[in-house]
């Protein structure tokens, strides 16, 4: 009986050490976003998808999987519907180019990491809201960031880089995107100069519009300018609004259960 309780805590110890890389393996899987896939659920025309790092493009077809990095145009008279790992769908008008940022999502914590880069063209989004979700899902342009949780919105980018984006179910929070400026180094030492003294600091002055935020709530659109500006949210005519791309999306949303 003694033998037992000596070597007992010894035995104890060894179960815990071996089982400990398990744990904190499992511990790591449940904290981590996988990196995901996309598929194309929907191809009108063609549509030409460019791999990273691979100059020439290939054909897209329904079915299609796409992955980070991946890029696609859209043809004359195209257009595209791409089902993401969160249940999202996005869609994409002809003469569209975009990137694939970012496309991760775990189902168990329901986190994601969507990032779609609007490069030039129009597209939709239809974006489930879950219960307690992390992470983002944003669309990008050169000069803005739309960030959402769960909505029904469209956004237009234009070749000056002017968008504009509508929302019809939901919110969206739009801001400046914000670019990092790489300092020029001199090739020559300059001489030092003297200090100046103290002097008055100005008052308070209005501030200007490099960095800006808008929320955009339902059936509210807002106009980015090609500097990267905006103006304020401002209600839209939904009567006006129609057109050909607004009713098939419209017509989409219900087929997939809006």
């Amino acid at each position: 009986m003694n033998f037992i309780k000596k070597i007992l805590p010894v035995i104890l110890s060894f179960l815990l050490l071996g089982s400990y890389p398990l744990l904190a393996r499992t511990k790591a899987v449940k904290i981590k976003i996988g990196v995901g896939k996309a598929v194309v659920t929907l191809l009108k025309g063609d549509a030409s998808l460019f791999k990273k790092g691979v100059k020439k493009p290939q054909a897209l077809s329904k079915g299609s999987l796409l992955t980070q990095g991946d890029r696609v145009t859209t043809g004359i008279k195209s257009r595209v519907e791409i089902k993401l790992p969160d249940k999202s769908f996005i869609r994409f008008d002809e003469k569209t180019t975009f990137v694939l940022e970012a496309v991760a999502y775990d189902k168990k914590t329901k986190k994601r990491d969507i990032n779609i880069n609007l490069i030039l063209g129009k597209t939709w989004a239809k974006v489930p809201k879950f219960s307690g979700s992390k992470g983002r899902f944003a669309i990008t342009t050169k000069t803005s960031v739309a960030g959402v949780r769960g909505t029904d919105f469209r956004m237009n980018v234009n070749k000056d880089n002017s968008a504009v984006l509508k929302v019809y179910e939901g919110e969206v929070v739009v801001s400046k995107r914000k670019h990092t400026k790489v300092a020029k180094t001199k090739a020559k030492l300059e001489k030092p100069t003297p200090v100046a003294g103290p002097r008055p600091v100005a008052g308070p002055h209005p501030v200007s519009m490099e960095e800006w935020t808008y929320i955009v709530k339902s059936l509210h659109q807002i106009n980015i300018r090609p500097d990267g500006t905006a103006a304020k949210p401002f209600r839209f005519d939904i009567a006006k609004d129609l057109n050909d791309w607004v009713r098939w999306n419209r017509m989409r949303n219900k087929l997939i259960g809006d």
